[in-house]
């Protein structure tokens, strides 16, 4: 006796869900934070971060004393929050051959999940309150700190002068990473400095133009604007971050990853797409940045 079966293949009109989640794994092609940051996989929703700095070098005679050095012992908390979010999706549109509307909505939900995290992490003006403003953002901590610089209009070269010298001046070292909000990119391809040469340099670095600011990486966010809570489209004024790599740290405790509900819902023959994500972030000491703000002219 035949048994009826659904032909459950492209040539019949059915999109399966992919194994493939290439899209899941353009996260840090997307937010700058994850692609410059300094990566910690995570363990448990909160880490600990260790911090330690040592006093100093003594000078001592020969049969002197040594002296025993106190050092300074921190530590660093990072919490790790939750983005997530379901999409329902018609049975008609998963089988429609026109479009692959999983994979659609995937890519749509990374790119606004990036542009969130880098707002979160780069430019919330308040103070972090575990909800909508999940994380201690770079510009709350280089404000409370007198660590912002204000344009008045146009970036200046002075500006920039200004920023890495009060960084490269400071007591910490290593890489430095940039991170501007795309608003700010035609002004800086036409920055000159008093010899007339640009200030932001393209190093062709086996084929794939690498933009650099006085020898640092210069990376592009749309999520690097004020806003006063965390928002995938931030509206503020757009911000220019530098400061070293070490101390702008992201927390990675799982996805971004995807789930698709079993059976449709018996009413509306729809199922459910679930994207989510957990990240941490925390800019470990306000003296390791410098943040220019574009405001307007006076």
């Amino acid at each position: 006796m035949a048994v009826d079966t659904t032909d459950l293949t492209e040539a019949n009109g059915w999109i399966p869900e992919p194994s493939s989640n290439e899209v899941l794994t353009k996260a840090s092609d997307s937010s700058a934070v994850e692609a410059v940051g300094r990566k910690i996989r995570m363990t448990a929703p909160t880490v600990t971060i260790p911090r330690f700095e040592s006093e100093g070098a003594d000078i001592v005679a020969e049969a002197a004393t040594i002296p025993v050095q106190t050092a300074t012992l921190g530590e660093v908390d990072m919490r790790a929050v939750k983005f997530a979010n379901r999409f329902a999706i018609s049975i008609e549109d998963q089988r429609d051959a026109v479009v692959d509307v999983l994979n659609a909505k995937k890519a749509a939900w990374i790119s606004a999940f990036s542009r969130k995290f880098d707002n979160a992490s780069l430019g919330v003006t308040a103070a972090k309150n575990g909800g909508t403003v999940p994380y201690e953002s770079v510009y709350r901590l280089a404000s409370q700190n007198s660590r912002v610089t204000a344009t008045a209009g146009d970036l200046s070269y002075e500006d920039l002068v200004a920023t890495f010298g009060e960084l490269e001046a400071g007591n910490y070292s290593g890489e430095l990473v940039v991170i501007a909000h795309p608003s700010f990119a035609m002004n800086l391809r036409n920055l000159k400095d008093s010899a007339g040469d640009r200030v932001v340099a393209v190093n062709e670095v086996l084929g794939a133009a690498v933009p650099t600011i006085f020898g640092h990486q210069l990376v592009f966010s749309k999520g690097a604007r004020t806003s006063a809570t965390a928002t995938d489209r931030p509206t503020g004024n757009p911000l220019l971050v530098a400061g070293y790599r070490e101390h702008l740290i992201v927390g990675v405790l799982d996805g971004p990853e995807s789930q698709v509900s079993d059976q449709p819902r018996w009413a509306t023959d729809e199922v459910e797409l679930k994207m989510r994500a957990r990240r941490g972030f925390v800019a470990a000491t306000a003296e390791a940045f410098q943040v220019i703000e574009k405001t307007a002219a006076p």
